[in-house]
């Protein structure tokens, strides 16, 4: 069983008079650090380089968020609209977030830029990795956008000072590679260069979605701040919108 009566962390020490994020006093981090820094601090437990703080402040802010139209924000502002407390709202948008088709898509992108930097990074293996994919009908992730012909957030993301690029190279491979065996633009979207990034400053690809549901939290913040000041409560789809087709039941 285990001992509920002891638990262990290296996050905060609290004690009489002192509070101190992983051994550092928290007056010195409210004093020295940005944001991004004391973020680093708590979630990682190590101070980063500046280019991982630079790559840790970019992914926050391009995740920040992307429109009324994304499923996370439609969950958001409706659950606003019962005048829950706006902490429901928020939590109720990232479990939308996180799925796979949606904002879990940049982790499933840096695993797949893992799985080809794990086998040598080269031209061939980025081939050899989307030919797989293809074939076996999978969406690339991370590649073409519903809304963008070509996403704007990729450029600076891809701009992050980190000097190591090994992802962010595998990533534009793996662009090309995708134009040249479907003949479609399917260009870098945000879930490929922040999956990219991130993983060029040396965070796991597990660690990516927490990230960027750390930056959607704040949108989808503002949503649900700006449905209760301006909408009228209980927001549903028409009834007009919807269509019942009867079907068989299946087992």
């Amino acid at each position: 069983m285990p001992d509920l009566n002891s638990w262990d962390t290296s996050v905060t020490d609290i004690a009489q008079g002192v509070i101190a994020y992983r051994g550092t006093p928290i007056g010195e981090v409210i004093e020295e650090a940005d944001l991004a820094d004391a973020l680093w601090l708590v979630l990682f437990g190590h101070e980063s380089s500046p280019g991982g703080v630079d790559a840790l402040r970019r992914a926050l802010i391009a995740a920040l968020d992307h429109g009324v139209a994304a499923p996370s924000t439609l969950v958001s502002r409706a659950t606003a609209s019962t005048r829950g407390a706006l902490p429901l709202s928020i939590a109720a948008g990232l479990i939308a977030f996180a799925g796979p088709a949606h904002g879990g898509a940049a982790e499933a992108a840096a695993e797949l830029f893992v799985q080809i930097a794990d086998l040598g990074g080269t031209e061939t293996a980025v081939s050899t990795v989307v030919s797989a994919e293809l074939t076996a009908g999978r969406r690339v992730p991370g590649y073409g956008h519903p809304y963008h012909d070509r996403d704007p957030r990729v450029p600076a993301l891809m701009n992050g000072i980190e000097p190591t690029r090994t992802h962010r190279d595998i990533a534009g491979a793996v662009e090309r590679a995708l134009l040249a065996e479907t003949g479609k633009p399917l260009y870098m979207n945000a879930d490929a260069a922040v999956g990219a990034l991130l993983l060029d400053a040396g965070l796991g690809a597990a660690e990516v979605t927490l990230v960027t549901a750390l930056g959607r939290a704040v949108g989808l913040a503002a949503h649900a701040r700006e449905e209760r000041l301006n909408e009228k409560p209980f927001r549903a789809p028409a009834l007009t919108t919807v269509h019942f087709h009867p079907t068989a039941e299946t087992s």
